[in-house]
C-alpha cells in the first residue's frame, strides 16, 4: 500500500478538529520548504538593518573619529561625543567657543587646538591637560597616554598626560614627511624623506619617547608612505614593496605591490592590508589583501567608492549595495540600502561605521 494512501485513511479516523490541525501543520511544512527553496536560490539582496541609526544634528561635512566606545563628530570649534551603540549625544566641548580649532584623535585620547594653545581630553570629556607652546602648532597626534606636537621647524615635542615634556625628537637625517603613534602603544614613529643626495632616501625611526631609539630603517630603492606595527613586526608600505621588518632581531621579508596603492588595513593578528590598482582611478573592483608576507587576490562585483579592510572580509559600498567579499573565499555577499552612500566617513569598533547618505549621517553595524 501506498504511504500516501496510508497517511489519508489515518487522517479519516481522527476527530475532526485533530484532522483540521494536522492538515494545518502540514500546509506550513509544505509553505516553509518552498519559501526556503526559493530563498536559496534568490538573486535578491537582503536588508541591512534598515540603514541603521540616523545621527539627529550632525552634518557629513563634520569630521569624524573613533574615542573607543564613543565616536567625534567636530565641526571646527565643538567636539560632540555620542554613544557607540544608540547614536546618543554624550557630552560637548570646545576650548572657548570659536572657529579654528583642529582636532585629532585616537582610540584613548582626543586633542583640540589653534594657534599655540593645545587641550587633550579623556573619552569622558574631561581634560586631561592644557598648555601652551612656545611655537606655533603645526599638527598634532594623540596615542594612548601621551601627545605628540609637530611645528614649523619640524621639531616634534611629545606631552604625557600630566602636561610635561618627556621627549623632543629634532631630526638630522632628512625632512619629516609623517608622524604618529602606533594603535596599541605609545611607540611613536617618524617617515622621514633625505633628498640632498644622488638618490633620495627614506628614513623610518622607531622611538620610545624620554628613553631611546627603539629602531631604523632605511632605503633607496622606493618611497614608504605608511608604516604599521603589529607586535614587533613593522609593515613599511612603499611603492614597490612592503617591507617586513622586526625591531628585535635582524629577521626581514618583502611583499611585492608595485602598481598597487594601499587604500585601508585591519590590525589584526596578522594585520591585513588593502590595495587596490593605482591606474583603476576612484571606482576599483580588483583587489589585492596582503597578509602574513602573503598576496591574495579578491573581486569587487562592481566598482565601489569606498572600501573597507574587515577582519575576514573586504567591504565595498556602490550606491544603495553593500558588498563582502570574504578573504578566505566563498561566496561574495550582497545587501540592500534604503539610500545611496555617498561616502564611508569612519570606522568604529564592533564592525560598525559612519555612512553618509540622503544628507544624513548614519550609524551602521556591518554583516
Amino acid at each position: 500500500m501506498r504511504a500516501s494512501s496510508v497517511r489519508f485513511k489515518v487522517l479519516l479516523h481522527l476527530p475532526h478538529v485533530m484532522r483540521v490541525v494536522v492538515i494545518v501543520l502540514l500546509l506550513a511544512v509544505l509553505a516553509g520548504g518552498v519559501a526556503l527553496s526559493v530563498r536559496g536560490c534568490s538573486g535578491k539582496t537582503s536588508t541591512v538593518a534598515d540603514g541603521g541609526i540616523v545621527i539627529s544634528g550632525v552634518s557629513a561635512a563634520s569630521q569624524f573619529f573613533d574615542l573607543g566606545t564613543a565616536f567625534v563628530a567636530f565641526d571646527g570649534s565643538y567636539a560632540r561625543a555620542y554613544d557607540l551603540k544608540k547614536g546618543e549625544l554624550l557630552w560637548e566641548k570646545s576650548p572657548d567657543g570659536s572657529q579654528g580649532y583642529r582636532c585629532s584623535a585616537s582610540g584613548q585620547l582626543l586633542a583640540l587646538y589653534k594657534a599655540n594653545s593645545l587641550y587633550v581630553y579623556d573619552p569622558a570629556g574631561n581634560v586631561v591637560f592644557s598648555t601652551s607652546t612656545d611655537q606655533n602648532i603645526q599638527s598634532v597626534l594623540v596615542g594612548q597616554t601621551s601627545a605628540a606636537v609637530r611645528f614649523e621647524d619640524d621639531s616634534i615635542q611629545v606631552i604625557d598626560k600630566t602636561g610635561k615634556t618627556v621627549d623632543t625628537i629634532v631630526s638630522t637625517e632628512g625632512k619629516v614627511m609623517d608622524y604618529g603613534f602606533y594603535s596599541t602603544s605609545d611607540l611613536m614613529w617618524v617617515l622621514l624623506l633625505d633628498d640632498t643626495g644622488i638618490e633620495p632616501k627614506c628614513v623610518l625611526n622607531i622611538y620610545q619617547p624620554g628613553k631611546k631609539l627603539l629602531a631604523g630603517f632605511s632605503t633607496t630603492e622606493q618611497l614608504y608612505y605608511k608604516p604599521l606595527m603589529s607586535g614587533n613586526d613593522v609593515y613599511i608600505v612603499g611603492t614597490r614593496s612592503i617591507d617586513i621588518r622586526n625591531t628585535n632581531d635582524t629577521s626581514e621579508s618583502s611583499a611585492l605591490i608595485y602598481g598597487w596603492t594601499l587604500k585601508d588595513y585591519n590590525l589584526g593578528e596578522p594585520p591585513a592590508l588593502l590595495f587596490t590598482l593605482t591606474d583603476q582611478g576612484d571606482h576599483p573592483t580588483s583587489l589585492r589583501v596582503v597578509s602574513g608576507g602573503k598576496a591574495q587576490d579578491l573581486r569587487m562585483p562592481a566598482g565601489c567608492t569606498d572600501l573597507m579592510m574587515g577582519a575576514s572580509s573586504v567591504y565595498g559600498f556602490a550606491g544603495q549595495t553593500l558588498y563582502s567579499v570574504p578573504v578566505a573565499g566563498g561566496k561574495t555577499g550582497s545587501y540592500s540600502l534604503p539610500y545611496a552612500v555617498d561616502a564611508l566617513l569612519c570606522r568604529l569598533k564592533e564592525n560598525r561605521v559612519l555612512l553618509s547618505g540622503e544628507n544624513q549621517v548614519h550609524l551602521v553595524t556591518l554583516p
